[in-house]
């Protein structure tokens, strides 16, 4: 591999091994779906950073530089919509598994979750505003083939880490599935102050 796609899986395995809104939710997902929750999640993430990689690619990322406002606007929703993931998560701890009625989500749902937590991460905004521009231009190969490589190598990184994740999440759920509560309680939580932390440090970036 070239020494900049190198550079760009280096950078981009940084950015993911960051705690944050996605692995938060592959986590949330997988303790209460299990392994549908898991692979639906995960497929969602990838597809968002596919779309994340297309939008840096034909412009919109310097539209967002150049107006700053759009990249509040869009932290502002995806805090609010992480939060109200987590406070759905954690309300659900003090159902009962009589009270608890609620059809889990299907794997379209979770899917389509993933896919939009993924396009309102502000960590992920960051990232392709100030490094992702960087990685373009390849005196080696042309601007289409360059897009296809550093888009392959996100979604392979988002595979590894957030499958590990997801792994992980799925087993210690088999493991303690009768502590439902606390999971709900723990994911719930852990959903709520990714937002919160992700938001601050964006903003304050």
């Amino acid at each position: 591999m070239a020494p900049d796609l190198w550079l760009y899986f280096l950078a981009v395995l940084a950015v993911i091994l960051l705690p944050g809104m996605d692995m938060a939710y592959v986590m949330a997902s997988s303790l209460s779906g299990g392994r549908r929750g898991a692979v639906s999640s995960v497929l969602g993430i990838v597809s968002g950073g596919a779309i994340h990689v297309a939008v840096g690619a034909t412009g919109m990322a310097a539209l967002m530089l150049a107006f700053p406002q759009l990249s509040r606007a869009m932290l502002l929703v995806g805090t609010l919509y992480l939060l109200w993931i987590g406070w759905s998560i954690w309300r659900s701890a003090n159902d009962t598994p009589a009270q608890n009625t609620q059809t889990p989500l299907s794997s379209g749902a979770v899917y389509w979750r993933a896919v939009t937590t993924c396009l309102l991460n502000p960590k992920a905004y960051a990232f392709m505003l100030a490094l992702f521009p960087a990685f373009l231009h390849s005196n080696g190969r042309s601007l289409v083939m360059q897009v296809l490589a550093l888009g392959m190598i996100t979604a392979a990184t988002q595979i590894v880490v957030y499958g590990t994740v997801a792994a992980l999440a799925v087993r210690a759920r088999d493991l303690i599935r009768a502590r439902q509560s606390l999971i709900a309680r723990t994911m719930g939580g852990l959903l709520i102050v990714s937002a919160l932390l992700t938001a601050t440090r964006a903003w304050a970036g």
